[in-house]
């Protein structure tokens, strides 16, 4: 069990990890005209195409006035559009563009939060690897109630 003074400082080193990877994504997604929210939502609709903007929202937990902005600001750059749903006309559906799949790929392949990240874990073995995302999944579902 973890005392005090070690619950602490995991803290603080996890607070010290996100806060430098948060830096370099910021970095990353300007050096493509673009926020980071934006790089979500473009990664999230890679994923998922054709959500709601209230799908979105709840699920990137973006204040929703913040992802109406985004998506405007996505849509007038010609990354995302926006299709009536033939199910229900009243549910607008989000999708990429072809433009917006290219730039959210080549923010994935160039971002230096990745890249950084990627060789800073160079030096843990494989099972090493395998333990810090398990251990990282436990806390994570003991953190959120």
């Amino acid at each position: 069990m973890a005392d005090r003074e070690q619950t602490i400082e995991v803290y603080q080193s996890f607070f010290a990890v996100a806060r430098q990877l948060k830096r370099l994504a910021h970095q990353s997604a300007a050096n493509l005209g673009l926020t980071v929210h934006q790089i979500g939502i473009l990664n999230f609709l890679r994923q998922h195409p054709g959500q709601t903007q209230k799908e979105v929202t709840e699920r990137l937990v973006f204040n929703k006035s913040r992802v109406s902005l985004q998506i405007d600001t996505l849509a007038l750059k010609g990354l995302v559009t926006r299709s009536v749903s033939e199910l229900d006309r009243r549910e607008t559906r989000l999708y990429l563009t072809e433009e917006g799949e290219t730039l959210c790929l080549r923010y994935n392949e160039e971002a230096w939060s990745h890249k950084v990240l990627g060789e800073a874990l160079e030096q843990f073995s494989a099972q090493e690897l395998e333990q810090l995302i398990h251990m990282n999944k436990l806390l994570l579902l003991h953190l959120n109630p």
